[in-house]
């Protein structure tokens, strides 16, 4: 279950940090050159890696950045689904 969580170079990057036990802050707001001009895809792109991610049984902790709000809120995963024999 693990692999069909990733799509794509990007969601695979974030999602070996989160799978390595990493705190990421949110990767949106370190987008730079012209990537920082598709800031809004790249957000869908993580909203949806987070939602596969929770509808597989992953529980992934969100803490709002400094002034509570996304753009420096972190993620980390902080309990894995139960695997049955």
């Amino acid at each position: 279950m693990k692999n069909n969580i990733a799509k794509g170079s990007w969601q695979k990057q974030i999602w070996n940090d989160l799978l390595a036990g990493y705190a990421i802050t949110n990767p949106v707001s370190g987008l730079v050159g012209t990537a920082k001009s598709y800031a809004g895809k790249y957000h869908a792109s993580f909203t949806n890696l987070l939602h596969r991610a929770r509808t597989a049984g992953y529980i992934i902790q969100r803490i709002p950045g400094s002034r509570g709000g996304e753009w420096s809120a972190t993620y980390q995963i902080i309990a894995e689904p139960l695997k049955v024999a």
